[in-house]
């Protein structure tokens, strides 16, 4: 069970909107799933599977601590592919690649965070229920496409549902220098609504190793309030 934080009193490090997110999720196979993650991590699986997401949203009003408004830095198109882990009991998010069309955001994330950003070209058409969005890297090393159409609002996830397991997730695991981070990010419980998958081109989860078949679970939100703080070392105690 996935379980929020308690709340810091370190000043967060950044603050942002996770807004128009879709959750695009297929069950793995362990024995597929457990070579590709560092081997100081635990999978965390639901249902006896590991789960991979694909998952595209736009980071909105990003503002970092210290930091003064740079051009493309407040608002930008981004699109994650991720799985579920735990280390020492705590459990969060390993990255495969999170593409991003802002250079300073890229930038950041490698040197802050570890992790593995993507500068990438975005295409987003939106009407009032659905949602067109391409993802291409600069590198030309990558493609995807998800297109949705937004549906009626879910239910509260229960603490032990495979919703809740997929989207409450406060912390993230990456490595920096040869060592393993933590970060931590601070939210309300998102508000799902579901989605129906129209079109897909899972080009960025085989660019991971990932082979993925058959239909997606999805959902989508319209956003949460995020804190970000700054990463620790994983072996250190939560904070």
């Amino acid at each position: 069970m996935t379980t929020r934080p308690e709340l810091s009193t370190r000043p967060a490090a950044v603050e942002m909107t996770w807004a128009d997110i879709a959750f695009v999720h297929w069950p793995v196979p362990v024995e597929i799933m457990r070579p590709l993650i560092p081997r100081e991590l635990e999978l965390d699986v639901h249902g006896g599977v590991a789960w991979v997401g694909l998952i595209p949203f736009e980071m909105r009003d990003c503002h970092f601590r210290g930091v003064p408004p740079l051009p493309g830095l407040g608002t930008f198109l981004e699109c994650n592919v991720r799985t579920y882990v735990r280390h020492r009991g705590i459990p969060g998010v390993w990255f495969f690649s999170l593409d991003a069309e802002s250079r300073f955001a890229v930038i950041g994330g490698r040197v802050v965070w570890g992790l593995n950003y993507r500068l990438a070209s975005f295409t987003r058409e939106q009407s009032t229920n659905s949602t067109r969005y391409a993802i291409s890297r600069n590198r030309g090393d990558g493609s995807g496409r998800i297109d949705w159409t937004t549906g009626e609002a879910m239910p509260t996830p229960t603490p032990d549902s495979l919703e809740h397991f997929l989207v409450e997730r406060y912390h993230l695991y990456s490595k920096r220098r040869g060592r393993l981070i933590r970060g931590r990010v601070s939210h309300p419980p998102w508000k799902l609504r579901s989605a129906r998958i129209d079109s897909i081109d899972t080009g960025l989860v085989t660019a991971a190793g990932i082979a993925v078949e058959g239909e997606p679970i999805a959902f989508c939100s319209e956003g949460v309030r995020v804190s970000g703080f700054s990463p620790v070392d994983a072996n250190l105690p939560q904070a």
